[in-house]
């Protein structure tokens, strides 16, 4: 069965391969060494695995599914992570890359706001 040669994890979205060496890596992995030329630090493969543990503790399907650690939104067009490491939704974490700290949850609305063409 296919792993990832650094994290092991055995399920993911998309297979992708370490550059050097032709490794298989999840795609969790590939991203963050595509993007960062480093490989993911244990803290964030940590993370990962404790939300799907939560996942999986989880038995209220309404209920089920990632949630925004600072805000407590269920929907996203995308889940981030903030420096901290916890997944947060889009809003939150770009407000928070770009500002520098937390958005005020005054901000929070409950539809998506798609982007204007």
């Amino acid at each position: 069965k296919k792993s990832c040669s650094h994290c092991h994890a055995t399920s993911t979205p998309l297979w992708r391969r370490e550059p050097g060496t032709q490794r298989q890596l999840c795609n969790a992995c590939g991203l963050y060494l595509q993007q960062r030329h480093k490989l993911r630090p244990q803290e964030l493969i940590d993370a990962d695995q404790e939300d799907a543990e939560a996942d999986d503790d989880s038995s209220d399907g309404a209920k089920n599914g990632p949630e925004c650690s600072h805000c407590h939104t269920r929907t996203t067009s995308v889940w981030r992570r903030n420096k901290a490491g916890d997944q947060v939704c889009n809003a939150c974490g770009v407000y928070a890359r770009l500002r520098k700290k937390d958005r005020p949850l005054s901000l929070r609305k409950n539809k998506i706001k798609p982007r204007a063409k």
